[in-house]
């Protein structure tokens, strides 16, 4: 696919993919009497896979493209649609594809939205030790038992965010770790 192609020149940036594919990832994309190729359906979700662009979660309208028949003739399809690699998702973990009922055209307009708030804690820092403490496990599990909906990323970022002031919590609770090991090497000395 061309998708694959134009992948080789993007490297390391920030990549969103806004288009009318064509193609439905699955037949549940689906909604009407179709004749919709399954391994046509297969070589989109390999590209996808081997691109490793992920669907952005959408708000809104499910199919974004009608036939314009009525009654039985009805056909909707999800053919638009929004995606993005690792490193947007990563930049803008709470993108949202935003797809309204068509007007003019047989497709549903798409925007995208990127949400860009600011990242007050910086980067997720976990301690060893904390693996250790009591309750750890249970701690975790309570938190990965949510139901987040998004891509896989979006969600495990989620978990990470709920984790990340319940970490903190445990981190005041055994003090300052850097001044305790200053404190432990000045008492062995």
């Amino acid at each position: 696919m061309q998708l694959a192609l134009l992948m080789e020149d993007v490297g390391d940036e920030l990549w969103p993919v806004l288009r009318d594919f064509n193609m439905v990832l699955d037949i549940s994309e689906v909604c009407g009497m179709t004749g919709d190729n399954s391994s046509a359906m297969e070589d989109f979700r390999s590209c996808l896979l081997d691109t490793g662009l992920l669907s952005i979660p959408m708000q809104g309208a499910i199919y974004t493209w009608h036939n314009c028949s009525d009654g039985h003739q009805s056909l909707w399809k999800k053919l638009d649609r929004i995606l993005a690699n690792d490193r947007w998702l990563a930049h803008w973990p709470n993108s949202v594809c935003l797809s309204t009922s068509p007007r003019t055209s047989d497709h549903s307009p798409l925007a995208l939205r990127g949400h860009t708030s600011r990242r007050l804690g910086g980067v997720f820092q976990f301690d060893n030790y904390l693996a250790k403490a009591h309750g750890f496990l249970d701690l975790v599990q309570w938190v990965w038992r949510h139901d987040i909906y998004g891509t896989p990323m979006y969600s495990i970022t989620r978990k990470l965010k709920l984790l990340k002031p319940l970490f903190q919590a445990k981190r005041k609770e055994k003090g300052d770790l850097s001044a305790n090991v200053a404190k432990a090497i000045e008492m062995s000395t």
